[in-house]
């Protein structure tokens, strides 16, 4: 069975509005960081982490299971955005964890 690409798109979508909102919040964490409002930026850091989990989410159930299973994944440029912007996010959102961490360490 094959995945038709309006299926991908509409996955890829959800990914990207995933991602997108948690980068966004990923960025008002740093903006807290900034104003040395650690704990803000903490509360920020988690809303990012719950919509990066549901992106990741949504790649492993609706698009790596199924590929495992057999099924072909159609290859397309929004496929390749979609798994970018979660990674980007992602990796950003670790990044900001670890200063945020390091930072309360200190108070």
């Amino acid at each position: 069975m094959k995945m038709t690409m309006e299926e991908l798109n509409n996955i890829c979508m959800e990914m990207i509005c995933n991602a997108g909102e948690g980068r966004a919040k990923v960025f008002e964490a740093l903006e807290e960081i900034n104003n040395e409002d650690y704990d803000a930026a903490q509360k920020k850091l988690a809303e990012a982490q719950e919509l990066l989990a549901e992106a990741h989410r949504i790649q492993f159930e609706k698009l790596m299971s199924p590929q495992n299973a057999g099924e072909e994944i159609p290859v397309s440029m929004l496929l390749m955005h979609a798994m970018d912007m979660t990674m980007v996010a992602t990796s950003e959102h670790d990044m900001l964890q670890g200063v945020v961490s390091g930072r309360k360490g200190r108070k």
